[in-house]
């Protein structure tokens, strides 16, 4: 019943990129557009949604861990749940300590959602804008925090926890996975993306 009610939510829901990033000049959705699409569907059909975050320390840094879950209203034992990462940064300009977690938890729960409700955000400007920047330094520079988020699902749905993640960036580059850079971190993905699908297969 939850799958089903799932299944027509994803179908129906129709979530705009109402957001304007002038330096980058392109639009992207955030979690509160998102959620704002989702209410009234989640209404329909009997069900409620449920944001919750933890910070979790991996390696020597910290990250915001959100959850998504998705409950049937008219059977509350049944549910569906995702998480996604975000890493905090040690600093930000402008920001006191309270808002940079503000911010990773907006990333978070963004991600989350999207896996929830089975929102492609790979081609939006705000995880792909290089800003001019040729594919040289591209493959070169080190992967984002969307680009981490994005990972770690995949992971999550090959049934590999974000701790193996790490471990495997580890023992194959011998570097932490937040410090990959594109070319190494497209190898990962790949890696995912096929045993993803394998197990779809089965």
């Amino acid at each position: 019943m939850i799958y089903e009610k799932l299944l027509n939510i994803q179908n129906e829901l129709k979530a705009p990129k109402s957001q304007y990033n002038a330096f980058g000049k392109y639009k992207y959705r955030n979690a509160e557009d998102i959620l704002e699409s989702v209410k009234p569907l989640c209404f329909k059909y009997k069900a409620t949604l449920t944001l919750s975050d933890e910070i979790v320390l991996i390696g020597e840094r910290y990250y915001v861990k959100a959850t998504a879950t998705l409950t049937d209203n008219e059977k509350p034992e049944l549910k569906i749940w995702t998480t996604a990462y975000a890493r905090e940064e040690e600093s930000k300009k402008g920001m006191d300590g309270s808002q940079v977690t503000g911010a990773s938890s907006s990333y978070a729960r963004k991600y989350a959602l999207n896996g929830l409700f089975n929102i492609d955000d790979t081609k939006d400007s705000d995880s792909t804008n290089t800003h001019g920047k040729d594919d040289k330094e591209t493959t070169t520079q080190e992967v984002t925090n969307e680009e981490l988020l994005k990972l770690f699902a995949l992971a999550e749905q090959a049934g590999y926890s974000k701790d193996t993640v790490f471990k495997q960036a580890k023992e194959k580059y011998k570097k932490e996975v937040e410090n990959l850079k594109k070319a190494e971190y497209n190898q990962l993905f790949t890696g995912y993306t096929k045993l993803v699908k394998m197990n779809e297969k089965k």
